[in-house]
């Protein structure tokens, strides 16, 4: 319910309130996650933006309910309830964008989420999310303040979440930070509220057809268009060990889709993956390809499966896993472990693995892990081991950077949760 107003120049320099009966609906009350990109570059948009949230909770409106203010009120209450002195409860309570603590530019919550033995419950990813990104940044006076309590009473009514997408250099399997950071206010979510709020992309890619499309039609649209599609596989197999890496990383990011948002990731998503690599339904030779160009690649992506499998997040057949198994091993046999990525120091998955061969090859797949992590344990052999990693997993420095632009853009992007029925939404659900 508040309008900006713009220079001759298009930009946003002040903001106006529209009046209740203009309005003609409720005022909807939304948090802001910022980037830390977003945060250093464009801080007096984020103050403009809880100026406006202080603007909506002050306005007196007749006739529609005034969200914004009613939150504020339940914050302040929260944090009273929290101990947090009554001042400063009230004072925070217009708080709406929050960021990194102390400046930090991620999450804190990839590392953790791929590796798996360091949580059981998703609630542990959820705490490192809301703590790490639980910094305020709304005005010069408290830039950056942190309370342990704020970012989650922000969220105690959230119903929606939703992440703008500008452009086609990224989707959300192709781009880690989508998951990592919508899929990581989700899990936030999920864990203050007790329930999965819907996701949707902000689809302003066509300026003349913009539209908000669900996050799991996204995540179909984008499986079925490359890593499933048998002409973009072919494409990606007339590359090298870059294009290699690229499925990898897919792979990967869907397993933290699993892990941050599991309704948008289906079991059917896991046994055509499995059919398109470890199988090759298709005859398309995708592990000749993965053999010749990137082993590590296709041993970190079995990982990943098993991992999967490990977590109950796939539910897979006992053929499947015995065949994934066998492969990884085979891999680890042929061309050493990766010493990294998935497998790499994950004991339990490693467990899991081995018994999933027989007796004789889980021994040969043991002695082959502990031989890696002997050589670990000194520097100079641990950084050897890691070669095959660098190599063949990671994508080459040209890869890199372009990644890196890509990912400018969408962590540039304010990723907006709206705390209150969205009107339009809900008649586009009911359609």
């Amino acid at each position: 319910g508040v309008e900006p107003i713009r220079d001759t120049y298009g930009r946003v320099t002040e903001l106006r309130l529209i009046p209740a009966k203009e309005l003609g609906r409720p005022r909807i009350d939304v948090v802001v996650q910022t980037s830390g990109q977003f945060r250093d570059l464009a801080a007096s948009r984020l103050m403009l933006i809880s100026k406006a949230v202080e603007m909506a909770a002050a306005a007196k409106d007749d006739g529609y309910d005034n969200l914004v203010s009613a939150s504020t009120v339940e914050i302040e209450r929260l944090l009273v309830e929290q101990g947090v002195a009554p001042k400063d409860a009230r004072e925070m309570s217009t708080q709406r964008v929050f960021g990194g603590i102390n400046g930090m530019y991620g999450t804190g919550i990839q590392e953790m989420i791929t590796a798996g033995d360091r949580w059981e419950d998703e609630k542990e990813v959820a705490d490192t999310y809301i703590h790490n990104m639980g910094a305020a940044y709304g005005s010069d006076k408290n830039w950056g303040q942190f309370n342990e309590g704020l970012l989650r009473a922000a969220l105690h009514n959230t119903d929606v979440v939703v992440q703008p997408r500008q452009n086609n250099t990224w989707g959300p399997l192709s781009l880690d930070h989508v998951y990592e950071f919508m899929g990581g206010i989700n899990l936030a979510v999920r864990s203050v509220t007790g329930k999965d709020p819907d996701a949707y992309l902000a689809d302003y890619r066509n300026h003349n057809n913009m539209k908000m499309q669900e996050l799991k039609e996204a995540i179909g649209v984008e499986s079925r268009a490359t890593v499933l599609n048998p002409s973009y596989v072919r494409e990606v197999m007339s590359g090298g060990a870059e294009s290699a890496a690229k499925i990898t990383e897919v792979v990967t990011n869907t397993y933290g889709w699993n892990v941050t948002k599991p309704d948008v990731i289906d079991n059917e998503l896991w046994d055509e993956l499995y059919s398109m690599y470890v199988e090759d339904t298709r005859n398309l030779g995708t592990k000749e390809f993965f053999r010749r160009e990137n082993p590590g690649a296709l041993q970190e992506i079995t990982a990943v499966m098993m991992e999967t499998a490990r977590k109950g997040m796939w539910k897979a057949t006992d053929r499947q896993l015995t065949n994934i198994a066998g492969l990884h091993s085979q891999l680890v046999k042929e061309y050493g472990s990766t010493g990294s990525g998935f497998a790499g120091g994950n004991a339990k998955l490693q467990d899991f693995i081995a018994g999933k061969l027989s007796a004789q090859d889980a021994q040969a797949y043991n002695r082959q892990i502990t031989a890696m992590n002997t050589a670990a344990s000194s520097s100079q052999s641990g950084q050897s081991g890691m070669v095959l990693q660098k190599q063949q997993v990671q994508q080459g420095d040209d890869a890199g950077e372009t990644k890196s632009l890509n990912s400018i853009w969408i962590v540039l992007a304010v990723l907006i949760i709206f705390t209150a029925l969205l009107v339009i939404l809900r008649k586009k659900r009911r359609k």
